[in-house]
């Protein structure tokens, strides 16, 4: 009988000390990306209205203006297009990009359509396809998880800036403040201007779009405080 106790006790001390060093672990291989998860789902759950389900791209989206949102992906091996930056088309088209010069390897654009009984604009959108591997996620934190978990070092951390970016490639990141409150922004878009400007673009006509030129001349900054 007391050996048996002694198993039990074994079994029991084991279990605690595998849920410890499990507790420990970061969910997406690195803790940095960790914690801009963490910041990341703040976020969104202070604004559950404006996150939704995209079924045909099977995407998670969230929305940080009119017609403009972050979305990613609930399964890598759905679609090349893992994350992206869905933007206004017509303020850009304003100011001089023609869609047709774009650079197809870093743009899609989408006409106007209706989709589930809502009208969308034209939009453009900056994709990026992370991996092919298949994956089964249960709800939008588990998805951005495992997204995250496949590419951890595109987050980096700006600990002056207290925000984190997730890097879409040369000139493109998806910005977010580490806690609600302690910046002007809560998401910023940071676009490459080089690949706008050659479809046309002239920064000049940017006035009214929301489009800032940032210090580095090569990029575009929209800043997105939530409501």
């Amino acid at each position: 009988m007391k050996n048996t106790k002694k198993i039990i006790s074994l079994v029991i001390a084991s279990a605690l000390v595998t849920s410890i060093v499990g507790c420990g672990r970061a969910v997406t291989g690195n803790k940095e990306a960790d914690s801009a998860l963490e910041a990341f789902n703040t976020i969104v759950k202070a604004f559950p209205k404006n996150k939704g389900f995209h079924k045909v791209m099977q995407h998670w989206g969230f929305k940080l203006g009119e017609g403009e949102k972050f979305e990613w992906t609930k399964d890598t091996s759905a679609n090349k297009i893992d994350y992206a930056m869905v933007m206004m088309a017509d303020p850009l088209i304003k100011a001089g990009v023609d869609v047709n010069k774009l650079d197809k390897n870093q743009w899609v654009y989408k006409p106007s359509e209706v989709e589930d009984g809502v009208k969308l604009p034209n939009r453009l959108v900056h994709p990026f396809n992370v991996s092919d591997k298949k994956e089964t996620s249960n709800g939008s934190e588990d998805a951005l998880r495992r997204v995250f978990k496949q590419a951890p070092q595109m987050i980096e951390y700006n600990k002056e800036l207290q925000q984190y970016s997730l890097v879409l490639g040369e000139g493109f990141e998806v910005q977010w403040t580490e806690k609600m409150g302690i910046n002007k922004s809560d998401m910023i878009f940071v676009i490459n201007g080089d690949s706008l400007i050659k479809a046309g673009l002239d920064i000049q006509k940017l006035d009214g779009t929301g489009w800032i030129v940032g210090e580095n001349p090569n990029q575009l900054i929209k800043t997105y405080k939530l409501k």
